[in-house]
């Protein structure tokens, strides 16, 4: 069996799913192929030599191929202001299979007959952080800063943070992973918070920083399962959010992970990992165990592989 992966070209969520989908397909014994060149994007309507085609987040709306076609939305494509937007309705219908990472997403955008397959990550490729008594305490975010609304999620971490800071003698290192259009307006507006902040811009490998990191922290108005949660819990980072999109699906509220209703809970939350290390590390723990059992891509995979065999099976029945 061989299945085509075809995702966006631009480094992202969406983008390095269909990388590991490819790997794990690849240690699984399924010939896979993974299509993230802007030229063969393009045409992948046009001609198609897979035995099943998997487009994440690349809406095909028309397809000169008979080929079974997987689509898996990764988030509210509704509220995307891009070109592929206005393709998605038409994309759902044409597509055998659709999948969604999350329960919220599929009623968010009225998906009945979506296959939910949550996100994944491969935990073995992330070392667990070791939580220890030191000064300064190393937070981190990693977000995109391609929506203006949700940028501005990192000076409500900067306002929660600098209140942090004034509630304790430790010090604090905040660390911005991601970019985007607005990063350099949120870079500037950042100074006003009494907070030693750095905004590393995009990176390749983001589980590096994670790796040297003690508490992993993200705001946003909008989103739906990020992924980036998922490579936190793999390195034993405590996560703690405000409540949006899916998060709940993600991880157990206060066992490993926090989701915050207000400001003035997400403060605590923080405050109380910062100053005790026994904390960070029972709840890094517990997020550490959930990846490896819940969302490694071993097992994620596998669910993967389950759709396709149906769809080459029900393929050959129907060719006779």
């Amino acid at each position: 069996m061989n299945v085509n992966v075809i995702t966006p070209i631009r480094l992202g969520g969406p983008y390095r799913v269909g990388q590991n989908l490819a790997d794990v397909l690849r240690r699984k014994g399924v010939d896979a192929t993974w299509t993230h060149r802007l030229s063969r994007v393009l045409t992948s309507p046009l001609w198609q030599g897979a035995d099943v085609v998997h487009s994440i987040d690349i809406p095909i709306s028309y397809r000169l191929w008979r080929r079974p076609l997987v689509l898996t939305i990764q988030g509210d494509y509704t509220v995307d202001n891009t070109v592929w937007k206005r393709f998605y309705p038409r994309a759902i219908r044409m597509a055998d299979v659709v999948t969604a990472n999350s329960h919220f997403l599929k009623e968010r955008l009225n998906l009945e007959d979506a296959v939910i397959i949550p996100g994944a990550v491969f935990s073995d490729r992330f070392v667990q952080v070791k939580h220890t008594d030191k000064d300064p305490i190393n937070i981190v975010t990693v977000t995109k800063f391609y929506f203006k609304d949700k940028a501005k999620g990192v000076l409500n971490i900067l306002e929660i943070l600098d209140k942090v800071q004034k509630n304790t003698r430790r010090r604090i290192k905040y660390s911005v992973v991601g970019g985007g259009t607005y990063l350099e307006e949120i870079r500037g507006e950042s100074g006003k918070y009494g907070v030693d902040v750095e905004f590393t811009g995009v990176v390749e490998d983001p589980g590096r920083i994670l790796e040297r990191s003690d508490i992993f922290v993200y705001y946003s108005p909008h989103d739906d399962f990020p992924n980036v949660f998922l490579e936190a819990m793999a390195c034993g980072l405590p996560v703690v959010t405000n409540t949006v999109g899916s998060v709940a699906e993600i991880f157990e509220k206060e066992k490993d992970g926090y989701i915050a209703a207000t400001d003035e809970t997400y403060f605590e939350y923080v405050l109380n990992l910062l100053n005790r290390v026994e904390l960070r590390d029972k709840i890094g723990g517990n997020a550490r165990r959930t990846a490896e059992t819940k969302f490694d891509w071993a097992k994620i995979g596998d669910q993967y592989i389950e759709i396709f065999r149906k769809l080459v099976g029900d393929n050959q029945d129907a060719r006779g």
